[in-house]
């Protein structure tokens, strides 16, 4: 039998006593702290939003995450233990394109375990005449396959038609059944961008729909894509319930390993010659020999990139070494110094010092 809204909406860690006063609910968190599964990224019990222009690389960024979740390892800047059961209610694609997407995203078709909406649910998600019952069949498939994570394409296909997304009490609605689900990642569109090139504006705003939108979750985040002739977006954080919010993160898609890579296009392609780099960037970036040689130059300005002379008469090899985890202290670090040498302390001269 499937299970009600009230059975659903129970705590996940259900104490014996449920707190009813302040120092009751202090000494409940004491023995279930906030955890991250990545942190300052995705916090665990957390709703989160993904928000950004069509052809910005979220679906990309969706997979990668639930492969890192699954799996363990590097995602992008942040590491994670994996181990977790994810799954993935994709509502914007039928199966047959869904299909085609993961095949480019695992090749050789070694894909984790990470559990798709079926077909049959995602129709009746569709059809569902309320809030209510389209999040319900979500949560009752999330329920049943024990899910500590799932991510939702899209938060558009959540409103039933009719329900015009920009009313407050209808965007709330959502949002009080979407706290029914497990942590969870839901993508979003941004505003139509008014930019001859499609570049889009920043900002929690841009999220199309009521402002609740940008209240309800817990954290928000934003894929920027400056240019569309170019694989680079910038992974903004608008909210941050809980901590303190990243800083923005350069990101490149690599067309060959369909990957998102960060910081620099060609990381993780070391070590590697200059001339080989020029070669890949083309085949991975399109680009061209003069802007592949840009990237060159600030690959070598990055902390720990170290030159090596090969044999007589051959090209210096690039190699790191630093892991993209210990990267991005490392960068913190080398922004800070510039920022001080720009801008250095000046002793006050005021009287009494």
């Amino acid at each position: 039998m499937s299970a009600t809204f009230i059975e659903l909406a129970e705590p996940i860690v259900s104490p014996e006593k449920e707190p009813e006063t302040v120092q009751e609910v202090i000494e409940w968190n004491k023995l279930n702290p906030l955890r991250w599964f990545m942190p300052k990224l995705i916090l665990q019990e957390g709703v989160h939003i993904l928000h950004g222009h069509e052809e910005s690389f979220k679906t990309m960024f969706m997979l990668q995450l639930h492969e890192a979740l699954s799996l363990g390892g590097q995602f992008l800047a942040w590491e994670t233990d994996g181990g977790l059961r994810t799954g993935i209610a994709e509502l914007e694609m039928k199966m047959q394109m869904s299909g085609s997407r993961f095949r480019n995203f695992w090749p050789t078709g070694e894909a984790p375990e990470i559990y798709v909406l079926p077909e049959s649910a995602r129709r009746k998600v569709l059809s569902g005449k309320t809030a209510a019952d389209r999040i319900n069949v979500i949560v009752e498939w999330a329920t049943g396959k024990e899910l500590d994570f799932v991510s939702i394409d899209s938060l558009a296909k959540l409103f039933p038609a009719g329900h015009d997304p920009s009313r407050q009490d209808l965007a709330s609605d959502v949002f009080s059944h979407i706290q029914l689900l497990p942590t969870a990642l839901i993508l979003a569109h941004d505003r139509k961008a008014h930019d001859s090139r499609g570049a889009a504006s920043t900002g929690n705003a841009e999220i199309v729909g009521s402002g609740r939108m940008a209240q309800e979750p817990d954290v928000l985040h934003q894929v920027i894509r400056p240019d569309k002739r170019a694989p680079l977006v910038v992974l903004t954080c608008g909210k941050m319930r809980e901590g303190v919010k990243p800083e923005p993160l350069e990101i490149y898609f690599d067309r060959v390993d369909f990957r998102l890579r960060p910081y620099h296009p060609f990381l993780h392609l070391l070590p590697a010659t200059e001339p080989k780099l020029i070669e890949e960037a083309e085949r991975r970036y399109g680009w061209k020999e003069r802007r592949s040689r840009e990237f060159i130059r600030i690959l070598k300005e990055l902390p720990g990139i170290v030159p090596a002379q090969g044999a007589a008469n051959q090209p210096k090899w690039l190699s790191s070494s630093l892991t993209i985890g210990e990267l991005g202290p490392a960068l913190e670090k080398q922004r800070a110094s510039k920022e001080d040498e720009a801008d250095p302390v000046v002793p006050s001269m005021s009287p009494g010092t």
